[in-house]
């Protein structure tokens, strides 16, 4: 039992709630002993069920050179027009690009997986105890065919026959038919069903699978008996893309640094090694096959070029050679070599101004015809000396790379496409107008030339005409041989530049794993958050239990709720010791009363005669009980005692005693009636010093006998010749006649029941003790399950108890 508590609780808030949780869990310890165990079964079985996962990571070096011709690179450098290389974001978009992560994907053969599950007792119930392997290892090797559609997603298991056949079947609820190189969907399968008999290195042929099963070792079937059985899954194109995306990771180590790195995770070490190994070699190739193609288009250029002079060089020659035949001219006169020399180097000049202007004719046709730039050769290939032409192309021809590499993760309608295709516009608008400039320059630089030649000839025309002629035939010749052999240098260059061409980027760090352990599962964390959900689940749940539980459960609860002094706790009692408390005034039960008496007479002290109404919400709660228990804990003390039930609608008071209740002929309604005495009314309890006047028969109008006179005289009658006087009163929930008798009384005890009253209804007693209505207000609660919260024995006479 507890002692009384006689003002609200001082205790803080946090204090109460802490001491209050405590005893709230430990009472519900078996929730906590089977949400450990339960989650200690479901960590281990997540730890069996679930494959490990491991990190990889690989460094690879970004260069700084965009694709082209290195001489435009140089001179667009010097002149501090070109920027430094690709952005770096531009990189990392192409590295994790569907369209690379595919011609990756394209060299790996990862379109089957080998999965293994062990002859294991968690497989024996389902199969969930399954383990990808490297194709390496598997003990055999299945080879769909590339040209027929097969069922992906669905598990095909491999079993060895005798004689070195295997078994393959498959059972699912839906499967689907893909051609597996392309990523197309042949169908969707419902129920698709397998089971075949193919013999080693033949080809299995059905409607659902075509492929060939080739055992890798001699004791194949060993192999798969030993590991339990094996199944493959076959996955088309367009899925793994999305899957190695997933797990693909591009980021730059430090900002200031041109270094990246990848990252992946798996089940498997040796795919993902080789799947970034791979990824790192195709990006590197396709760089170094992006600036080939530039230098290969020159040389194509130059050849189509040199091919053309040849032709004219050898008409020149033939030409000459004729006229000597014909004519008979071996040499040339001396005056006329100043004339020739002119006239050659007029030519030579107007030859290359003439080159220049077909130059600026051609990209002009070629920008107003076509979309794009990649067939256009640098100015410089053709020995066009033109830095503003060569900024402009070069400018143009990164605007399309860029707006290239956009188009491989973004759609037509993305601004930063559009964005692209403006700045393509302008500069493609620039170049056509500087084109467009050059070529009239160049219009008026051949007529220049033309003048000056019309001058040269016409003093070359007084000279004779066959030294005239021959010397036009041979300046002609020396012109076509010029231009082949500066063509044919270039050429080399060209080719040159082409076969020492190397990528600028670079593997760092080749793929290896992160680490010495798997990423997932990692047991220790496993466990701890197993651990911490079977604490959390049951608190939360007790937590969640009491929040829900509207009815008092302590006085802890009575304290949150109401300022109402608290007088005492009467503990749980069974009905043996309820029907034998009177008797033994030595058990829990009447502990518990003495303490209320003793806290009672504390509080009264200094007052002679006590009337003091027990009364409660609702019926059920324990107040008669209290009362009489009350009461006769009082009687015991010396004290003479009066238990008054006014209660005339539920009596209940006489059954205690063991005296008639409603067949009694005299009681409080017969006296109040005036059809008895007081001394007809009221009878001896059995309890020394303890009287009771009971309700007697129950009378029609119990309001208007308890207002009316005869009760006014009744207690004054009864405060002379008793020292205590309990009152038995009505519920104060259902009926009024508890209101009518406040006047009578000196003090109320209100009773609430564990875990019975709802704390709703202590907001009404509350409200009348804060307004002063109700003088002299304690509560108790009654039926308290102390094992809760409370150690409480009784042993020998005596009484220990704590917290």
């Amino acid at each position: 039992m507890e002692s009384a508590q006689l003002s609200p609780a001082s205790a803080s808030a946090a204090d109460v709630t802490l001491s209050e949780l405590w005893f709230q869990l430990r009472r519900r310890w078996p929730w906590f002993v089977g949400s450990l165990l339960l989650a200690g079964l479901a960590a281990f079985l997540y730890l069996r069920v679930t494959p490990p996962e491991y990190a990889f990571r690989s460094t690879l070096l970004l260069g700084d050179q965009a694709t082209g011709s290195k001489q435009t690179q140089e001179l667009l450098q010097m002149l501090e027009v070109k920027d430094k290389g690709p952005k770096m974001e531009d990189e990392i978009g192409v590295l994790t690009s569907a369209d690379l992560v595919g011609q990756v994907l394209d060299r790996l053969p990862f379109e089957v997986t080998y999965h293994a599950a062990p002859a294991t007792w968690l497989n024996s119930v389902a199969e969930v105890q399954v383990r990808e392997q490297a194709a390496t290892t598997a003990p055999f090797r299945l080879r769909p065919l590339p040209t027929a559609p097969q069922l992906t997603g669905v598990r095909i298991y491999v079993t060895p026959l005798p004689n070195g056949r295997f078994r393959v079947r498959a059972d699912a609820a839906k499967g689907q038919l893909y051609e597996l190189p392309t990523g197309r969907l042949v169908q969707d399968v419902l129920a698709p069903r397998l089971d075949e008999v193919v013999g080693a290195g033949d080809t299995l042929r059905t409607p659902l699978l075509t492929a060939v099963i080739q055992p890798v070792t001699t004791n194949a079937a060993e192999a798969i008996k030993a590991d339990g059985h094996y199944f493959v899954l076959l996955h088309d194109r367009g899925n793994l893309i999305r899957e190695y995306q997933q797990h693909l990771g591009v980021h730059p180590i430090d900002r200031e640094s041109r270094i990246v790195e990848l990252t992946s995770k798996g089940a498997v070490p040796a795919k993902e090694t080789q799947f970034l190994d791979t990824l790192m070699a195709v990006y590197m190739q396709n760089d170094l096959r992006a600036k080939n193609l530039t230098g290969q288009k020159t040389v194509a250029f130059l050849n189509e070029q040199i091919q053309q002079l040849a032709r004219s060089v050898g008409t020149s020659a033939a030409a000459i050679s004729s006229f000597r035949t014909t004519q008979g001219v071996v040499d040339v006169e001396a005056q006329s070599v100043s004339g020739i020399q002119q006239q050659s180097e007029l030519e030579s000049r107007r030859a290359r101004v003439s080159t220049n202007q077909k130059y600026y004719r051609n990209m002009l046709s070629y920008l107003r015809e076509r979309q794009g730039t990649s067939q256009i050769a640098a100015p410089t290939s053709m020995g066009i000396e033109d830095p503003v032409v060569d900024k402009l192309i070069l400018q143009l021809a990164e605007l399309n790379s860029q707006r290239a590499a956009l188009e491989v993760n973004a759609s037509a309608g993305n601004p930063l496409v559009t964005i692209l295709d403006e700045r393509i516009r302008v500069a493609k608008e620039s170049l056509t107008q500087t084109l467009a400039n050059m070529s009239r320059a160049a219009d008026i630089a051949l007529g220049d030339l033309d003048t000056q030649l019309a001058r040269v000839r016409s003093t070359m025309s007084r000279m004779p005409e066959n030294e005239r002629q021959l010397s036009e035939l041979r300046s002609k010749s020396e012109f076509n041989d010029k231009n082949y052999q500066f063509l044919v240098e270039k050429r080399a260059e060209a080719a040159i530049a082409l076969a020492t061409n190397a990528t600028d980027k670079k593997v760092v760090d080749a793929a290896a794993m992160s680490g010495t352990g798997p990423l997932a599962p990692k047991p220790g964390m496993v466990m701890l958050l197993a651990l911490l959900g079977g604490l959390l689940v049951p608190t939360g749940l007790s937590l969640l239990l009491d929040k829900a539980n509207s009815r008092i459960q302590s006085k802890q609860d009575l304290s949150r709720i109401t300022s109402i002094p608290m007088l005492g706790v009467v503990a749980h009692g069974t009905k043996q010791d309820k029907a034998t408390m009177l008797q033994n005034p030595k058990g829990p039960l009447a502990e518990s009363f003495r303490s209320i008496r003793v806290n009672l007479q504390y509080l009264s002290a200094g007052l002679d005669k006590q009337v003091i109404g027990v009364t409660s919400s609702v019926p059920g709660e324990g107040k008669t009980f209290c009362a009489v228990n009350l009461a006769a804990e009082m009687a015991l003390s010396n004290r003479k005692v009066l238990l008054l039930e006014c209660d005339l609608r539920r009596p209940a008071v006489m059954a205690y005693f063991g005296l008639a209740e409603t067949g009694a002929p005299y009681g409080l309604s017969t006296y109040l009636a005036g059809e008895s005495t007081l001394d007809e009314s009221r009878q001896p309890s059995g309890v020394p010093n303890l009287d009771v006047l009971g309700c007697g028969p129950l009378p029609a109008n119990p309001t208007q006998l308890l207002e009316g006179p005869r009760m006014t005289e009744l207690m004054a009658e009864l405060r002379r010749q008793y020292d205590y006087i309990l009152v038995d009163t009505p519920p104060t929930g259902y009926v009024a006649e508890f209101f009518l008798l406040l006047h009578h009384l000196d003090a109320n005890i209100y009773v609430v029941r564990q875990n019975y009253t709802d704390k709703s209804l202590i907001s009404n007693i509350d409200e009348l003790h804060l307004n002063n209505k109700i003088k002299h207000v304690y509560l108790i609660i009654n039926d308290v399950h102390f094992t809760s919260t409370y150690e409480y024995r009784y042993k020998k006479d005596a009484y220990t108890y704590g917290y």
